[in-house]
């Protein structure tokens, strides 16, 4: 593949330098590439514009795809199993080089369709699944620690006292997730001074309240009834639902600071926020702390030919393996996951509300440092 990369760079220049020199004669338009790398990608249910992992994903494709490594690049957005299989197909056809699911909801028919097409090469991408066949490729995270440093955090900015999660349906270690953030709201009341009230972690009405259809309405509902319960900080885990909720929250907000005060009410409520999961909150204002799966280290460590970042926090780790060819790609790690120890997963405050009264730099710094030492153990806490 790297050869094919050179060559298509070479090429390009000598047609540049004939050009030059024999601008009186005619040119004959250089020969197409003779083998084309077309990128696919499958995602469902909020497609590429949920500002988690679709977003990211999609954008590292176009990069990868403007250095060299693919000819061209197609994406589509599913709606339910039977789509996901039906795409997978239409991709087949079109002969993709790499086809990529997103999410955990298309990653039973990606295994499927792997198996029936051993010459095909494919990638999951923080789809959970932990048996697909050699020929599929996969990128997870580990998002115990970081929820549970959201729940700190989450407590810590609490004006109201009550914070929340949810995680989508399907979504990889839902419950060890809900049982993190609790945990990390349990330190953040253990460590606070005697004369601080106690943040309560919002469960809703029913045992099963804090798992939701992967929907935006679902994730409306679920902000709704948080809010009218006083909950000010929500933690979405998902990708249409995690949308819905901060959608909401935006909504929320906007009518807040637009309401006119009412007679007798001095007490200003408390805006309501959101720790997200995915790409920087900078497309919300209710966003205070983003934890990023790091998609980019983890291609660069599973693909050495990846466009690579000076970025010292995107550098790929030393592969376990040397790289063997897998379709004309070269591939180091078949596997790759992304925690709080290797880089593969980040947690950080936004600039504003976090930043300026609770320092949840220093507090996000600290319980990394807890957690990667042994002092904390986020799954036993």
């Amino acid at each position: 593949m790297r050869v094919k990369v050179m060559n298509t760079v070479l090429g390009a220049g000598v047609s540049a330098l004939s050009l030059a020199a024999l601008s009186a004669c005619s040119v004959t338009a250089p020969e197409p590439l003779e083998d084309s790398t077309l990128g696919c990608m499958i995602s469902a249910p909020a497609g590429f514009d949920d500002h988690s992992s679709g977003a990211l994903t999609l954008a590292e494709t176009e990069l990868a795809r403007a250095a060299g490594l693919f000819s061209a690049t197609s994406s589509q957005r599913v709606t339910n199993s039977s789509a996901t299989s039906e795409a997978l197909q239409r991709m087949s056809d079109q002969d993709c080089a790499l086809t990529t699911v997103l999410g955990p909801g298309g990653a039973d028919e990606l295994a499927d369709h792997a198996r029936s097409s051993p010459d095909g090469v494919f990638l999951g991408v923080a789809s959970g699944h932990k048996d697909f066949p050699d020929n599929v490729l996969s990128i997870d995270f580990d998002l115990v620690p970081p929820a549970f440093i959201a729940g700190y955090i989450a407590a810590t900015a609490s004006e109201t006292g009550k914070v929340g999660t949810v995680v989508s349906q399907g979504f990889p270690e839902a419950e060890k997730i809900l049982t993190a953030f609790d945990a990390g709201v349990d330190l953040y009341n253990d460590e606070s001074d005697e004369d601080v009230d106690e943040v309560k972690s919002f469960r809703g009405d029913a045992a099963t309240g804090r798992t939701v259809a992967d929907t935006g309405e679902a994730g409306k509902t679920f902000f709704d009834t948080a809010d009218d319960a006083d909950v000010d900080v929500v933690v979405p885990f998902g990708s249409a639902a995690a949308k819905g909720v901060v959608n909401a929250a935006t909504k929320t907000m906007r009518e807040m600071r637009t309401a006119e005060p009412e007679d007798g009410d001095d007490d200003e409520a408390a805006v309501p926020k959101i720790i997200w999961y995915g790409e920087s909150g900078a497309f919300s204002d209710t966003i205070i702390a983003t934890i990023e799966p790091n998609i980019r280290r983890g291609l660069r460590s599973m693909f050495p030919e990846w466009p690579q970042s000076k970025n010292p926090d995107e550098v790929a780790e030393d592969a376990q393996e040397d790289p063997v060819d897998m379709g004309g790609f070269l591939v180091a790690d078949h596997h790759y996951t992304g925690t709080i120890d290797n880089g593969g997963v980040r947690i950080a405050a936004e600039d504003g509300f976090l930043s300026r009264v609770s320092d949840a730099g220093r507090s996000i710094t600290d319980l990394r440092e807890r957690i990667k030492s042994g002092e904390i153990d986020p799954e036993k806490s």
